[in-house]
Formats: C-alpha cells, sequence, structure tokens
C-alpha cells in the first residue's frame, strides 16, 4: 500500500499571481537598492553609469510585469473593487488589488530612485 506523495491545489496558478502581483514590485524595489548600491564602486571606476541604469531599468521592468500580473488577476475577477463582498471572489479581488496599488507605488519609487543616477556621478 503506498500513498501518492503529490499535492495537488486546484487554484495553485491563481494564487501564485496574486501573490506575484502583489510581492514582485517591492521584491524588485529591495532588489535594485541593492544591486545598485554593490554596483557603485564598479561604476565609479569602469564603465560609469550604465551599469547603474541598466540595474534601474530591469529592476523597473520586473516591477512592471508585477503590476501586469496583477491587473490580469482582477481583471479575470470582474475588475470591480469587492467592498462588503465575502468568500474567494471578494478576497481574489481584493489582493489583486492591493497588487495593483502596491505596483504602482513602487514603479514610481524604482522610478524616483533612479532620477539621481542622471544628475550625479556615482563616485560623489
Amino acid at each position: 500500500m503506498s500513498t501518492d506523495p503529490s499535492t495537488r491545489i486546484p487554484e495553485a496558478r491563481r494564487i501564485a499571481a496574486l501573490w506575484a502581483g502583489l510581492l514582485l514590485a517591492p521584491a524588485a524595489f529591495l532588489l535594485s537598492l541593492e544591486v545598485s548600491y554593490a554596483a557603485v564602486t564598479r561604476a565609479c571606476f569602469d564603465t560609469g553609469r550604465g551599469l547603474i541604469h541598466l540595474v534601474q531599468l530591469g529592476c523597473l521592468a520586473l516591477a512592471v510585469v508585477g503590476g501586469l500580473v496583477a491587473w490580469r488577476t482582477w481583471r479575470a475577477e470582474g475588475s470591480a473593487w469587492p467592498g462588503q463582498e465575502g468568500g474567494a471572489p471578494g478576497r481574489t479581488r481584493f489582493m489583486a488589488g492591493l497588487g495593483l496599488l502596491t505596483s504602482a507605488l513602487f514603479i514610481l519609487v524604482i522610478m524616483a530612485q533612479g532620477i539621481p543616477g542622471f544628475v550625479l556621478s556615482p563616485c560623489q
């Protein structure tokens, strides 16, 4: 007698999309912050600002992908704010809407973080 070790979750794809939409943009911001700080020494002595701009652009693209995932999930659930609605559809709409707002905020933060790279030298 053997048991099946695999666990199948019927809505695993939707759950993963909700979490990706909510957490991808903040993770992209943190990645951008860490990699930009690590690249400053190399950018100052070797390649200039291009490396830092490339990091910012890549992380901005990652945050936009998170926003698009949240938007797609929100549209799939009816694109209405949940209000007092309960149950799985309300939770899904709330989490997808929160992912949209979080992604928009962190996209703006990553863009604001990249502005000094155009004005200041990495050696300052």
